[in-house]
């Protein structure tokens, strides 16, 4: 499981107060070719969900989830300011999962 930090609980948290109003819930990770990236987006069925005071403010699926189970997320101080950092002992890519097949009704 995907450990996540206080600070770095409080610092997404505090991102998502920001938000545009109608905008979705919380922040996913996601797997792209650059990397790990965090965009936003609500809760779907099967998600690990971080809750901080009450609200949703991390979202993880399955996939990624697995593959960043010995990962940490925490915020470091750098020159540009607070900076998210995924600290693991190796960066695994996400396994995709096989589409679900169609049920025909008999």
């Amino acid at each position: 499981m995907l450990t996540v930090t206080g600070m770095a609980a409080q610092y997404l948290y505090e991102t998502l107060s920001r938000k545009e109003e109608g905008a979705p819930a919380a922040l996913r990770v996601v797997y792209s070719e650059e990397g790990y990236q965090l965009t936003l987006d609500d809760p779907k069925e099967g998600d690990q969900v971080f809750e901080h005071e009450g609200e949703n403010y991390l979202l993880v699926d399955s996939a990624v989830g697995e593959a960043l189970s010995d990962a940490t997320l925490d915020v470091q101080e750098s020159a540009q300011g607070m900076r998210l950092t995924l600290a693991t002992s190796s960066t695994p890519q996400p396994q995709s999962e096989p589409e679900p097949e169609a049920e025909s009704e008999a």
